[in-house]
């Protein structure tokens, strides 16, 4: 059986959680203000020999999570896949705290390079949206929904899949959420890093997923409701990438 790597990001360590109590070997390496640490994965997964995780906190902010995931591909130990993790605000009014969304599609809503290019393309890959593998989703959503039904994850709400945009800037207004929602009518959640990350990641040919857990309504309580979400989500981040991580698939390597 292989071993395999895995890029594992967030933006605060509250969204990591105890991932690095469930290493061991770990190695810690430094650049500036900006931490990454390297271990093996304590409990035995079925397809492979080792899991080893390279897992850091970017900070908020497309440009601190491009540093951090630039700077885990570019280290001594190959990433076979990247993953991450973290909260963000619902834009379906139908989705609640904990539930969780998984990227089929990823954007950048403060791209806007006109009249070059049309608004949100990406002018690197001359797209607005990046899309996740299929394989990718469906095993993470499989994952997590067969625990969920089998009583695991019971803090947890429903699981969906869609798209979620990333920009620089906590949206706590009601009516940016409209006006993103009438230019964007499919989207599921906003957040501050995704997409950059999943930039850097297609641009390098590495395969990258994004896993979002509700932690409020992008509303006037945005602030109250993602801080209070934060002291109870601490306890609870590792047990969601604990049942991801046990069911990775063979083929991925």
């Amino acid at each position: 059986m292989e071993s395999i790597n895995i890029g594992l990001l967030s933006a605060m360590p509250e969204e990591i959680g105890t991932a690095i109590d469930n290493l061991e070997n770990v190695t810690l390496s430094e650049y500036g203000d900006l931490k990454i640490y390297y271990g093996k994965l304590k409990k035995k997964i079925p397809n492979y020999k080792s899991v080893y995780v390279t897992l850091a906190w970017s900070g908020w902010g497309k440009v601190s999570s491009a540093r951090a995931i630039t700077r885990i591909l570019s280290g001594i130990n190959k990433v076979d896949l990247i993953l991450f993790t973290g909260v963000a605000g619902a834009a379906n009014k139908n989705l609640n705290q904990w539930d969780i969304v998984i990227a089929d599609e990823v954007m950048q809503h403060d791209m806007d390079a006109r009249p070059i290019f049309d608004k949100f393309v990406l002018p690197s890959l001359k797209k607005a949206k990046i899309k996740c593998n299929n394989y990718l989703i469906d095993w993470i959503f499989n994952s997590l929904t067969n625990r969920l039904n089998n009583g695991s994850l019971k803090k947890f709400g429903v699981i969906r899949k869609g798209l979620i945009a990333t920009g620089d800037s906590f949206i706590s207004d009601e009516s940016v959420i409209k006006r993103l929602k009438d230019q964007i009518p499919n989207l599921e959640a906003i957040e501050m890093e995704g997409a950059a990350v999943a930039q850097v990641a297609e641009q390098e040919r590495i395969p990258w997923a994004i896993i979002r857990v509700i932690s409020d309504s992008a509303n006037s309580n945005s602030m109250i409701d993602f801080d209070q979400f934060l002291k109870d989500y601490v306890f609870y981040s590792w047990e969601l990438l604990d049942c991801i991580l046990e069911d990775i698939p063979k083929i991925l390597v």
